[in-house]
Parts: structure tokens; C-alpha cells; sequence
């Protein structure tokens, strides 16, 4: 997810709840209101981050406990409603059991609780109703942001208790640039995944197979620089458990990974060439420890 200042086409919007947050006065209670794929959920989520994050208040970014749970879309302060079933509704249950409950209780870690509503227009009547009288007093530290491509399908007292923001349609060309790189960025994250299995499982030959996978330079790198961020993860929650033995593999790993990713990135290194050297180094780690019913073993 990306923070405020990478959302793009929008910069208006940026601006005015940029200046929002760092003057203290987010709304609690926004209607984002624009065509489908002009980015007003992905915009709700970096205002949340921005509020939220621990490195760079009033900013947002990508490595802090918070702006980490909030991407992975676990963090118990920051709650999307999404339509259900079918019919593709949300119904009443969910006010119920996802909004109300919560709003009875401070914020778990958050400076500020969020609710993000997808599509505010699937709501069901009932829905709109039980949401409608949270948003008439809505506790403090607590913000929604409800998303839609058709604001006046929705209750007038709705929207009359919400400050609206309007998105613009983003011109074919930024759509187009968007486009190619969501499909890069899975393709991304899909060989990092392949060559973390890979290496996870000692099958470090396959590894080779899936680089060569890898559509592009660009594909390889990003797999790479993913793999580093992944064994750093590793080692920083095997020194957590104080598995020390566990941690050094991982970070030596993240070491080895770095230096062909380094030789490729920054000295134009042959990918084929310099994944075949990876695959030498890391034959040469131990596997780590991995905790069993208490008991590590190898």
C-alpha cells in the first residue's frame, strides 16, 4: 500500500489531507466520493497510515510496526468493510459485530482508529441506518472513510455528516502506466516467493530455474531485493527467540543474497551468472534450527 505522497493523480486530494494531518484536524467522518479506480481506497489507507505511523508521523511509510499491519491488513485498529456474499451487500451483522462492539473500547495501538468502507453504496438499508448514528457521535480518536462511486445513492444524513472529497478520473495514459506496473509488482512478488521456498527447503537449484523464470532485470531484482527483506525478517524473529544460531544463518543469507543483488543492480552483472554464484555461497550455510514442540532441530 502506498503512503500519501506516492498516491498519484490526485494531488489535490494529497494535498488537503496532508494538510489535514499535520494540522491536527483529520475529519472524523470523510466521504471519498469518485469513479472506480481513481484511487480513493488506496488514498483512505495512507491517510490511515500517515495518522498512525511510528517513523514518520503525519507521513506514513513502509517499514514501522504500524505501517507494516496495516498493509498486511492486520492491524486491530484499522478495520475495512467490504461487501459480503452474492449479492455483493454489507449487511446490518457487520455494523454489528465489526463497528459497534469496537467503538466501546479505546484504540488497541493506534493513535487513531479508522473504519474503511470499500463501497459505501452496498450497504444495505438497515446498514446505513445502524452506521448512520455512529457517524452523528462518533467517539474521539475514531475516523470512517466511506468510499463511493455514487454519492448521491446514498442517505442525504449520511452525507450530510460526512466532509466530502471528490477524485478525479485518472487519464488514460497514468491508467495505463499504473496498470504495468501492478503487473510487474506481482510478477515481483510471485519469484520472490518461489526462490524463498526455494531456499527455505534447501532446493537451491531451483532457484536457477525460477531466475530464469524471471521476465526481465527488473523482475530479478525486485525478487531479490524482497528475498533480503524476507531473511532479514527471519533473523530479526529467530534473535527474538533467542535462537542466535538461527539468526546469524538467516542474516548471513540476507548477506549473500545482498552481494548478487548488489553485483547485478549496481555493476550490470550477468542475472544467470550471478544467481549461479548465490546458489554456491548459500550450499555453503547450515540450514537453520526450527523449533518443534519445544524442542530445534535441524
Amino acid at each position: 500500500m502506498l503512503t500519501l505522497s506516492e498516491v498519484r493523480g490526485q494531488s489535490r486530494v494529497v494535498e488537503l489531507l496532508q494538510r489535514a494531518v499535520l494540522g491536527g484536524r483529520v475529519a472524523q467522518s470523510y466521504l471519498f466520493a469518485g469513479p472506480q479506480g481513481s484511487g480513493k481506497y488506496t488514498t483512505a489507507v495512507a491517510l490511515a497510515k500517515a495518522v498512525n505511523c511510528l517513523t514518520s508521523p503525519g507521513v506514513g511509510c513502509h517499514e514501522c510496526t504500524s505501517c507494516s499491519k496495516i498493509n498486511d491488513g492486520i492491524h486491530p485498529d484499522i478495520r475495512t468493510l467490504k461487501p459480503e456474499g452474492a449479492k455483493g451487500n454489507i449487511p446490518i451483522a457487520t455494523i454489528r459485530k465489526q463497528v459497534i462492539p469496537a467503538l466501546a473500547m479505546s484504540p488497541h495501538e493506534a493513535a487513531a482508529r479508522f473504519f474503511l468502507v470499500a463501497e459505501a453504496n452496498s450497504m444495505l438499508g438497515p446498514a446505513a441506518n445502524a452506521l448512520l448514528k455512529t457517524l452523528e457521535e462518533p467517539p474521539p480518536r475514531t475516523h470512517f472513510i466511506l468510499c463511493t462511486r455514487a454519492p448521491s445513492h446514498l442517505l442525504p444524513t449520511i452525507r450530510s455528516r460526512c466532509q466530502r472529497v471528490n477524485f478525479q478520473p485518472l487519464s488514460p495514459e497514468l491508467r495505463a502506466q499504473m496498470h504495468g506496473e501492478d503487473e510487474q509488482a506481482e510478477s515481483i512478488r510471485i519469484l520472490s516467493e518461489r526462490i524463498s521456498e526455494q531456499i527455505d527447503s534447501r532446493g537451491l537449484d531451483g532457484i536457477l530455474a525460477v531466475a530464469k523464470d524471471a521476465n526481465d532485470r527488473a523482475s530479478l531484482i525486485g525478487a531479490l531485493e524482497q528475498c533480503v527483506q524476507t531473511c532479514h525478517q527471519q533473523a530479526r524473529a529467530s534473535a527474538v527467540t533467542a535462537d542466535l544460531a538461527s539468526a546469524n544463518v538467516h542474516a548471513q543469507r540476507a548477506g549473500e543474497i545482498l552481494e548478487s543483488l548488489v553485483a547485478i543492480r549496481e555493476h550490470n552483472a550477468h542475472g544467470q551468472l550471478a544467481v549461479e554464484h548465490l546458489l554456491v555461497a548459500l550450499r555453503g550455510l547450515p540450514l537453520p534450527t526450527v523449533s518443534v514442540s519445544g524442542e530445534k532441530r535441524r
